[in-house]
């Protein structure tokens, strides 16, 4: 019990410091330590025999995508390709002249929803998407926080049969099932968290328009970011050419099944190729500000992530797993595979660790194995807890306190996926899908 009181503190003080602006290397490592003291592990011990290598794992396993993803970023940007991309897109918005900043914020997440599903981290796409954003957002002076409200797609693109996100995967390999199992279900829970998404951002973006809300003040820290050279227009590669370096990436690792990390070095190599003119004159200096660039995210990224390996080895852990074992299965299942997310936050890593559970139950409650495959997915949406990687790296690229991106994160990830989790459920019990 002393344990479970440490993770619930542990978490609440995480969460509460890196609200209140502190490092995030920091905060996690406090919270780790609280964590620590009430599990009857020694600070030093567990510092270094959980924490840091989780961190390290984390390294190990991402650097080389988020420094691809960083310089594909930044050569994109000073080449020209995601100025031409962004003025093309705003040519296009301007053409409604009532709905412009709607269709700005509308287009971010468009882009997570297709480069997510076609398998790409949502840690990638934030560097990916974000050049393209930026010069968007201050062309309509859309307030710059309202980015984050793309976050929550990275976990519709997993609702979705077919999807090549690592979760989809495992799920299809504990289930015995396909990639595209349940994809009646699928559709459902796709459309319906698209549905409650539109209707908030349309909402929120109101009440911003409101207050007299503009690009600044809270992009005060992009705008001072060099991720736009002020290239004139007629500098500018073509818009299909501009597309390129986006399109290797996608059809790389979707259609050649290549390592993402082999897409974004040729995305990389069409970037160059497509901005030589303008990038050839300064390339040294954009791969230096590209790769340095990535250092801050990733530190704070691995720091948080490590805070989930920390709980996964505490006492505490198993109490909490022992109680979803024993609820009925259309319960148990989503509420054990929900807390799991949560408490693990990732999409993917319940599902090796606990599906066998899970599919167990939904087999009691008479649920197919190709629709557990998929409620599986839609129990993830909790994985935007508040001490998921993806915030932190959110914060940390986006220039915006830890605490803006937390909130919107959490409240276009929470309302939609209840909402559709519940739905799904319904349709589930009463037998309008099978």
């Amino acid at each position: 019990m002393q344990s479970l009181i440490g993770i619930i503190g542990g978490l609440g003080i995480f969460v509460l410091l890196a609200y209140r602006g502190f490092n995030l290397v920091f905060s996690a490592v406090i919270s780790s330590c609280v964590m620590f003291i009430c599990s009857g592990i020694g600070i030093l011990e567990g510092l270094n025999e959980i924490y840091l290598p989780g961190l390290a794992s984390f390294l190990k396993n991402y650097f080389l995508i988020f420094f691809l993803s960083a310089l594909m970023g930044k050569l994109m940007s000073d080449g020209g390709n995601a100025k031409r991309i962004a003025l093309s897109l705003s040519s296009l918005i301007k053409k409604s002249r009532n709905h412009q900043q709607f269709f700005c914020v509308l287009m971010v997440p468009v882009f997570y929803f297709f480069l997510c599903y076609a398998g790409i981290s949502g840690f990638v796409v934030v560097f990916t998407v974000l050049p393209i954003a930026k010069n968007l957002y201050e062309e309509t002076n859309t307030p710059w926080y309202l980015y984050c409200c793309a976050g929550a797609q990275t976990i519709s693109a997993s609702y979705l049969a077919g999807s090549l996100q690592a979760g989809n995967v495992y799920a299809a390999d504990v289930c015995g099932t396909t990639l595209t199992a349940g994809w009646v279900l699928s559709l459902v829970a796709a459309a319906v968290f698209w549905a409650v998404s539109l209707i908030m951002l349309w909402a929120v973006l109101q009440r911003a328009v409101t207050r007299g809300e503009t690009f600044f003040p809270s992009g005060s820290g992009i705008a001072n970011a060099s991720l736009d050279e002020g290239l004139p227009e007629e500098t500018l590669p073509k818009l299909l050419p501009s597309l390129l370096p986006l399109a290797a990436v996608i059809v790389l690792s979707t259609l050649f099944q290549v390592n993402v990390a082999g897409a974004l070095a040729a995305g990389c190599l069409w970037s160059v190729i497509i901005g030589r003119k303008n990038l050839l004159p300064k390339l040294k200096e954009s791969l230096e500000g590209g790769i340095a660039s990535v250092y801050g995210p990733i530190l704070s990224v691995s720091a948080t992530y490590a805070i989930g390996e920390v709980l996964k080895s505490l006492e505490g852990f198993s109490y909490i797993e022992s109680i979803f074992e024993r609820l009925p299965g259309l319960l148990g299942a989503p509420l054990l595979g929900v807390a799991m997310a949560f408490i693990m936050a990732s999409v993917a890593a319940p599902v090796p660790a606990f599906g066998s559970k899970m599919l167990e139950h939904y087999a009691l409650a008479g649920i197919s194995a190709e629709n557990a495959h998929r409620m599986m997915m839609i129990t993830s949406f909790t994985s935007i807890a508040p001490h998921n990687a993806g915030i932190s790296n959110a914060a940390s690229v986006l220039r915006l306190p830890y605490g803006k991106c937390l909130k919107m994160y959490m409240l276009f990830t929470y309302v939609p996926g209840v909402i559709t989790l519940f739905v799904c459920l319904f349709f589930l019990k009463t037998g309008i899908i099978t």
